[in-house]
């Protein structure tokens, strides 16, 4: 059954279309680190170990599918007893299959993939020491939690509600060691994160924030529902709540990880949109509850009449579904489009504005270095600490736009493919101004005038020129009204240009916004980039 399911995964990795964020996570493994804007390394760690043994998709994919295929192990060692039947192997392979995220994510590389393995791991080693209390069980805890945090940050959750089920634990010397070893194991990735200024957790914790809106909240249900699927799910937490005053401690922690991934991320929606997805580790304390309390049901009428339809559905469509998505993929996400966009390029840098899956994309399809142009309308990304752009500085580039954002329609050519329209600039001296820091030294308020004294930064090797032929570049102040960014033109002296590696002080003015923070944005003509840190203005100062 085990090598029925890896075959089965393996086939769907070979014939399923990359998705744009592999392709990102795959850049991860070409540029390993101990983290990233997004993520912590694990997952690039995985598509290095798949580039090792293949090209195409299975170069992003195969190591994702042995783990899968490791994580199913797992779970099946971790409720095997000398007792079990050929009848408990088939209802734990059908209880496994019918979660729906937790069968994608056997074939698709994300970081939810090693962190299902880890948390596998960790209820694997949990239940061993509550059987049998050792110091090396102990250790290989601590060892496996670091592994969990390296995979996904949620990881924090499963040991924290591993803990509440067991509070006892807390006086336990031997966990305490465990937890110290996962601290210790962490701190690559702490040192990374305050050398790189917090990109992760300011991000996750701060940057996805926004107000709250009912939508999200009433959309978690029916997202949850379709992330395990409504069966499982709804008899899941049936059972979670008839037993949650267990005495088996394994069990506990299983129904308070399960009822505690789908509380807390429903009490997150009032901080803004959930991803479905994000509770997907609770799949694997959900397949314990239901399988150790399978007795609790009329096990075969559900058997017959609604697991088995669900997985035979699952594995249909996981064959379908890939076939009509390449037919109707969106524009910018298959190897004709990439292909034809380097044969515009003429052998000129290729560039992107406005996402970072797209020049992952055209890495993975044409094994040429891309880059992405952050946007103040858009979220930063690893591409923004990578720094490619500085490369290319002062070199020919051909540019590939964001439509929503366009500056010259006169002297862009469009072409257009059979997936759609695409927007070109080509140059031969390309700037970009992303990288340039700019410090807000004072500031003053008259009326409806807001006075700066600014320091600008430029990084790069080569001179900075505000007066670019082709791309001259323009200051703003850009306003956050109510998630909104409004962008006001700043008057500033013509022609600046800042010598390679040095600093330039100004003045500037422009209109005032009362209480908005704001920050200072640059203008390159394809892209207005974020070069300041948000600050809120306080007027009772001035």
């Amino acid at each position: 059954m085990l090598a029925i399911w890896v075959i089965i995964d393996l086939i769907q990795a070979i014939f399923t279309p990359i998705h744009a964020d592999e392709a990102y996570y795959a850049l991860y493994g070409k540029f390993l680190d101990w983290g990233y804007y997004d993520h912590p390394p694990m997952v690039g760690l995985l598509a290095v170990l798949s580039d090792i043994f293949f090209n195409g998709n299975l170069s992003i994919r195969f190591a994702t599918v042995i783990l899968h295929g490791a994580t199913v192990l797992l779970l099946w060692k971790t409720i095997a007893n000398s007792h079990k039947t050929i009848r408990d192997v088939l209802i734990f392979f059908s209880i496994s299959a019918s979660f729906v995220m937790f069968s994608i994510y056997g074939f698709i590389t994300t970081p939810d993939a090693p962190l299902l393995f880890f948390t596998a791991l960790f209820f694997f080693l949990y239940k061993n020491y509550i059987d049998t209390p050792k110091w090396s069980t102990a250790i290989a805890i601590g060892i496996a939690v670091a592994l969990m945090l390296y995979s996904k940050y949620m990881a924090v959750l499963v040991v924290g509600f591993t803990l509440l089920s067991n509070i006892k634990l807390l006086k336990d010397k031997r966990l305490w060691c465990a937890l110290m070893i996962a601290v210790l194991l962490f701190i690559p990735h702490i040192v990374w994160q305050i050398q790189s200024d917090f990109p992760s957790l300011k991000y996750h914790l701060i940057k996805r924030n926004s107000p709250f809106n009912f939508k999200y909240f009433i959309e978690y249900i029916p997202n949850q529902l379709l992330v395990f699927n409504p069966i499982c799910l709804i008899i899941t937490i049936f059972l979670c709540v008839k037993n949650l005053k267990t005495n088996d401690k394994f069990l506990r922690a299983s129904i308070f990880t399960t009822l505690g991934f789908l509380s807390f991320f429903w009490v997150m929606t009032i901080k803004g949109h959930v991803e479905p997805h994000w509770t997907v580790a609770a799949t694997i304390p959900m397949i314990f509850v239901l399988f150790y309390r399978q007795s609790d049901l009329k096990w075969e009428k559900w058997l017959n009449y609604t697991i088995i339809p669900i997985v035979a559905v699952l594995l249909l469509a996981r064959f379908i579904v890939p076939f009509v998505v390449s037919q109707k993929i969106d524009v910018l996400q298959n190897k004709t489009v990439f292909d034809e966009i380097e044969t515009y390029s003429n052998g000129d840098q290729v560039i992107f504005t406005g996402s970072f899956q797209n020049p992952s994309l055209y890495w993975f399809y044409t094994e040429k270095l891309s880059t992405s142009l952050s946007s103040v309308y858009g979220r930063q990304t690893q591409f923004d600490i990578w720094q490619f752009d500085k490369k290319f500085q002062g070199k020919p580039a051909c540019i590939v736009e964001n439509l929503t954002y366009r500056k010259h329609p006169k002297e862009e050519p469009n072409v257009i493919s059979k997936n759609g329209k695409f927007s070109f600039l080509k140059v031969k001296n390309f700037q970009s101004a992303n990288d340039i820091k700019i410090t807000i030294n004072d500031y003053s308020i008259k009326n409806d005038t807001l006075f700066l004294d600014l320091t600008l930064f430029n990084p790069y090797d080569i001179p900075f020129d505000f007066g670019n032929k082709e791309m001259p570049v323009s200051m703003f102040v850009a306003y956050f009204v109510k998630n909104e960014c409004n962008a006001v033109f700043c008057n500033i002296p013509e022609n600046i240009i800042i010598p390679a590696n040095e600093t330039y002080c100004l003045s500037t003015y422009t209109k005032y916004i009362p209480d908005s923070p704001m920050a200072i944005c640059l203008d390159n003509v394809v892209c207005r980039s974020l070069n300041s840190k948000p600050i809120l203005l306080n007027i009772s100062d001035k």
